[in-house]
């Protein structure tokens, strides 16, 4: 290999390696300075929701202003399937949940470590927060694939807007499996709908967030909507979430194209080092 190609591809592993480091350093800075927790509080809001279902307690109106719970009785039942392990076994399964997800989203590792340089990653890792998970949900209906969007729509609404509305086939039985499995508890969606209503678009938690209100916004959505193409869709679902943090901002991951797009191998990316093969010379004979 020649040094003037050698060195391009030193500097893009350069470069990722160090947003790599500057996430784990800036995690362990969190916590250390006692900015942040680890596991973070959102980790501790799952497992007070998990345990409250099980022991027969409604998870909403249980606790107003920061730490209360927002998400559709779908995901309540989830958390309480898990909150019986150690909150710390939960919250590393978020982050690895949350990686997967980045990595999914940008195409290559070599550009999750070019992401991870974004002061916003290490915050969103260690909070235990689904903004990654969501941000592939999203991703992931823009390219075709629906269904994890409608996992999310039960957590955060807007998620549905980046689906295609020709894959409504797809959609549907995911959302009456995740509807049917609450049919134990029918008081949730009571509950869920009461507290979401009194909160849909307001500042529902205190914390650093922009504070736009949310009819403005849906009705910028709705004009996204109407471009009828995957990345209004997906700026869309951004756009009507029902609160925006700066951690937010990281949905907007999900409007960057996989690498390479049109390549018939999708896991292989541009900054990725490729096997190039000349095919079998074949032999000539004369008659």
């Amino acid at each position: 290999m020649s040094r003037p190609s050698r060195v391009p591809r030193l500097a893009r592993f350069a470069l990722a390696a160090g947003g790599y480091a500057f996430t784990v350093a800036a995690m362990y800075a969190f916590v250390t300075a006692g900015f942040w927790t680890y596991p973070g509080g959102d980790a501790y809001v799952w497992d007070r929701v998990g345990d409250q279902l099980r022991a027969g307690i409604s998870p909403y109106y249980s606790l107003p202003g920061f730490g209360a719970f927002y998400y559709a009785p779908p995901w309540a039942i989830a958390f309480a399937l898990v909150s019986w392990l150690p909150v710390q076994v939960v919250s590393v399964a978020i982050l690895v949940a949350e990686v997967l997800s980045l990595r999914y989203v940008v195409g290559s590792w070599y550009r999750v470590g070019y992401v991870a340089w974004l002061p916003l990653v290490p915050l969103e890792l260690i909070g235990s927060q689904w903004n990654l998970v969501m941000a592939a949900a999203i991703a992931a209906a823009m390219r075709g694939e629906p269904r994890p969007a409608v996992l999310m729509a039960f957590a955060k609404l807007s998620p549905v807007l980046a689906i295609d509305p020709r894959h409504w086939r797809r959609v549907v039985p995911v959302a009456v499996a995740l509807v049917a499995v609450t049919l134990v508890w029918p008081g949730l969606w009571l509950d869920w709908s009461r507290q979401l209503a009194d909160a849909y678009g307001s500042n529902i938690a205190p914390g650093a967030q922009l504070m736009v209100p949310f009819l403005p916004r849906l009705a910028v959505a709705l004009g996204l909507l109407a471009i009828r193409r995957p990345w209004s869709r997906g700026l869309a679902a951004i756009v009507a979430l029902p609160t925006i943090y700066w951690v937010s901002f990281l949905l907007l991951l999900a409007l960057i194209p996989p690498p390479r797009s049109g390549d018939p191998n999708p896991a292989v990316s541009a900054d990725e080092p490729t096997v190039i093969t000349n095919p079998p010379l074949r032999k000539v004979t004369r008659e």
